[in-house]
């Protein structure tokens, strides 16, 4: 059987040879005693290192925390200077200067639209008030006008002097006296 130099992903399907290869191959076998202990000593070591890492990573933390409480920096003073170090770095980009100008040159369209509207509107009821709505709103006003000044007039104070002259005049006792 001819040795095969392809890749891992084959595209043709294992032989029966293949097969049987497999089948004879027994993982746990191939490695040695020797090889075995050569692991287990490999991983205590490692294991140690770790513990020793954890230890040392342990200090420094506590070395950490001591050094920012002699400084005054507390986690809310380190959450306003990340915050305000992250708005200054987003207003710095170049997304938000375009969205900030595209909201401006927005902002100013809208107002002009907005005003040309207002100036229509005023344009429509000042040519409504000079059409024949105006006259016809001026004559009922005028109407109501002289409607709520009769009562008035009827009692204005020379019409009450002269009622009461009239009915002095007419008493009868008041007459006599």
């Amino acid at each position: 059987m001819e040795p095969r130099n392809q890749g891992l992903l084959e595209k043709e399907p294992l032989q029966e040879v293949d097969e049987e290869m497999v089948s004879e191959v027994d993982l746990n076998n191939t490695i040695t005693e020797e090889e075995k202990e050569e692991m287990h000593n490999e991983l205590t070591k490692l294991e140690e290192e770790i513990a020793t890492l954890r230890q040392v990573l342990s200090s420094k933390e506590k070395r950490h925390s001591e050094l920012k409480q002699r400084l005054g920096i507390t986690p809310l003073s380190e959450l306003r200077h990340n915050l305000s170090r992250g708005w200054n770095d987003m207003q710095t980009s170049t997304a938000y200067k375009k969205t900030s100008e595209t909201l401006s040159t927005a902002g100013q369209k809208t107002t002009a639209a907005f005003s040309n509207l207002g100036s229509a509107i005023s344009r429509k009821f000042g040519d409504m008030s000079r059409r024949s709505v105006g006259p016809a709103v001026e004559a009922v006003l005028r109407r109501f006008s002289l409607q709520q000044l009769r009562p008035v007039l009827r009692t204005s104070p020379l019409t009450t002097y002269q009622k009461t002259v009239s009915a002095r005049v007419n008493d009868p006792c008041l007459l006599q006296a």
